[in-house]
């Protein structure tokens, strides 16, 4: 499905035409390459077996990214929100098969574009490839961050950084995958929640 502009998050268009400085032109043949993917509440935008070849920008709704471990037991990874981007990005670089589930927690629309296009765009639009430098970087630093985390902290401590940094998650998903992005069982939440809060 083809993309109109008005119904792009302001912070697409802001990202692209204010901090790295797209003109109207650029932004246009940009947006021109993005299709509109619209995935409902607990269908899957992305699954393992297959090589992922496209990436795309949240720009409506909640996913949850997760792996399978070896004992078989969902490892949440990230919750993208509005203003995300979601990929296999190992698949999507090596060309292997993929390990990464994306599944959407609420209906969601994507603006999704090919590995081909989105190489094709960064010759011809030079700020296109500075903004995806920008970007691997902080996806690097926060995949570290959330590394340190679950080898440092404890379940509490987690579970407060959670709740400090991103409250939003807990009016938006339900509890149990909170509980296995924090790496504890589902009761243990509880009773974190219920000592927590004095009850």
């Amino acid at each position: 499905m083809s993309i109109e502009a008005h119904i792009v998050d302001p912070k697409f268009t802001t990202l692209f035409r204010d901090t790295f400085g797209m003109n109207e032109q650029e932004f246009e043949m940009l947006l021109s390459h993005f299709e509109l993917k619209k995935i409902p509440k607990k269908e899957f935008y992305l699954k393992p077996a297959k090589v992922c070849r496209h990436k795309a920008y949240v720009n409506k709704g909640c996913l949850r990214n997760y792996v399978i471990d070896e004992l078989g037991h969902e490892r949440i990874l990230f919750f993208p929100m509005e203003d995300w981007w979601v990929a296999d990005i190992d698949s999507y670089y090596s060309g292997e098969v993929g390990t990464n589930f994306i599944q959407a927690i609420e209906d969601c629309e994507l603006l999704e574009i090919s590995k081909e296009n989105f190489q094709m765009l960064e010759k011809k639009i030079p700020k296109l490839g500075q903004w995806y430098a920008v970007k691997m970087t902080r996806r690097a630093t926060t995949a570290n961050k959330r590394f340190e985390e679950l080898k440092t902290m404890s379940p509490k401590d987690r579970y407060l950084d959670l709740l400090k940094n991103k409250p939003e998650i807990f009016q938006r998903i339900p509890l149990q995958y909170i509980a296995s992005y924090l790496n504890i069982e589902p009761q243990s939440l509880s009773r974190l929640r219920k000592q927590i809060s004095g009850h």
